[in-house]
């Protein structure tokens, strides 16, 4: 039963569970302790009684003393610094009839012990009615029922009892003693509260420490409730509902605990910030592929209607044209095609990619190296130059090196197929407030003045007709969804007189 509550899906349920059998085992435990406590408190009482009484066995024997009353009253008379320790010492006969009681002993003199614990034994009453009455024997007359285990046949040195007497606890020791003519019987007795102060302040303890541990558990249950276990059925509720439910039927999907600066709150956060970037990825997607269709459709309707011009047309030159713009149109398709494959391609390759802080100026170095020794820069004698005007030693950002590597390159490769020949193209580095900014010019003829908020929008591409086959408009939308992941900034302008376009980077320094 234990076994199926602990592993139910509640987790206060297994929480209380847990705690009501660790109380049970506790419990159990604590009931054999205080059951324990009281006897063996008991036993080190009589210790001390067994000591007295073994000292007195050991002076009978050593004076020769026989069980005479009178005899053993001289003797506990003389030996009264003996009963300093105890209340009450007496002497029993075997048949359990009283001899001889220190507290009572020569009442025409004085009496031993006449103590308020005395009183607390019920001895005045006694002393009263015999020295009313001196004919009465009232003490020999009395029944002790702390004798009742006495016995002699039993191969037992002392026997020990005890007994609540006017609210107080008595503690009583007995043993058969060996006199040289008879075999008598001794009583300590020694009022004892202070046992049963002890074992009910241990009780009073006990009940305290189960009374403070049931608040404290069920305090921290309702915390446990309230600040977690809540929290948590409410992000698995929110999980649910926005795997089943259309996304774009979600306005609001910020979770109600991202404001708690804790691990629920991260939790939420982190959640939150996911569940955005998946309906994001899923609206892109959604875009992407309806973009895709529109642009893939101007080329198809150009397809067909050349083809069908091709098969009505006899003339020679506007066959050679038709076919052209058919090539044309086909490869337009086929990099529509490759292109968005690759925009997938990249975006899943990301979504595995390891962050890391890596240095921006050698990262910019190598790839400047490469374009200055490719064939096909060569050819346009284009010159790339890396300005590091501040002289930075290192220049670390935290991001996916392979992702900003590809920005830079295409950057790169768009101001190339833009540049004239014996040209230059400069990538400058500097440091502005925690944010390194990085400039790409070129000597192109610049960018579309009426167009430069179109620039980074996918497949908006201002080329020559001659070059737009080749290009699907995807490349500087792909770039700018790279330094938007990495929390940066890009923006486009033209150089001062139309003499160049200027790309500007700007990323956060770690």
């Amino acid at each position: 039963m234990i076994t199926n509550l602990l592993s139910t899906k509640s987790l206060l349920k297994q929480f209380l569970t847990f705690n009501f059998f660790v109380f049970l085992v506790l419990g159990f435990f604590t009931f054999v302790y205080l059951l324990a406590i009281e006897p063996e408190l008991i036993n080190r009482k009589s210790k001390k009684h067994q000591n007295i009484i073994e000292n007195i066995n050991l002076n009978l024997k050593n004076q020769n003393i026989d069980s005479d009353e009178n005899t053993l009253k001289n003797f506990l008379f003389r030996s009264k610094f003996i009963l300093d320790e105890v209340d009450q010492i007496r002497f029993f006969k075997m048949n359990k009839d009283i001899l001889v009681d220190s507290s009572i002993i020569d009442i025409d003199r004085t009496s031993l012990f006449v103590t308020e614990r005395i009183e607390t034994l019920g001895i005045n009453e006694k002393l009263k009615q015999q020295e009313d009455n001196k004919n009465l024997n009232f003490v020999s007359e009395a029944k002790y029922s702390f004798l009742d285990e006495v016995n002699s046949n039993v191969d037992q040195k002392f026997f020990i009892s005890s007994e609540s007497t006017n609210n107080n606890l008595v503690i009583h020791t007995s043993s058969i003693l060996k006199l040289t003519d008879n075999n008598i019987i001794i009583t300590v007795s020694e009022i004892s509260n202070e046992i049963s102060l002890a074992v009910q302040e241990r009780k009073n303890f006990v009940l305290r420490s189960v009374l403070i541990a049931a608040i404290v558990i069920m305090i921290f249950s309702l915390f446990l409730n309230n600040y977690i276990i809540k929290p948590i059925r409410s992000l698995n509720s929110f999980a649910k509902k926005i795997s089943y439910d259309n996304p774009k039927s979600n306005e609001n999907l910020n979770v109600e605990f991202d404001k708690r600066d804790d691990e629920i709150g991260n939790l939420s956060k982190s959640l939150t910030d996911m569940t955005n970037k998946l309906y994001q990825r899923i609206e892109l997607a959604e875009r992407f592929a309806s973009d895709l269709t529109h642009e893939i459709r101007n080329p198809l309707a150009s397809l067909k209607g050349a083809s069908d011009l091709l098969n009505q047309t006899k003339d020679d030159n506007q066959k050679i044209k038709l076919l052209k713009i058919l090539s044309n149109d086909v490869e337009r398709i086929e990099r529509l095609i490759t292109d968005y494959s690759q925009v997938l391609k990249d975006e899943a390759s990301q979504s595995r990619a390891i962050a890391k802080n890596f240095d921006l100026l050698q990262l910019i170095d190598s790839i400047v190296e490469d374009f200055n020794l490719d064939t096909v820069n060569q050819k346009k004698n284009i010159k790339f130059n890396f300005d590091n005007s501040q002289k930075l030693k290192k220049a670390v950002i935290f991001g996916i090196e392979s992702r900003i590597e590809q920005v830079i390159a295409n950057l790169l490769d768009n101001a190339v197929s833009f540049s004239p020949n014996n040209s230059e193209i400069l990538i400058k580095i500097n440091l502005e407030k925690n944010n390194f900014k990085i400039l790409i010019e070129d000597q192109g003829p610049g960018f579309d003045k009426n167009n430069l908020d179109k620039v980074f929008e996918r497949f908006y591409s201002d080329r020559p007709n001659e070059q737009k086959g080749a290009h699907s408009g995807l490349g500087l939308n792909i770039v700018k969804n790279i330094i938007d992941s990495h929390k940066g900034l890009i923006s486009v302008y033209n150089k001062k007189g139309n003499s160049g376009a200027i790309v500007d980077i700007s990323l956060p320094s770690v």
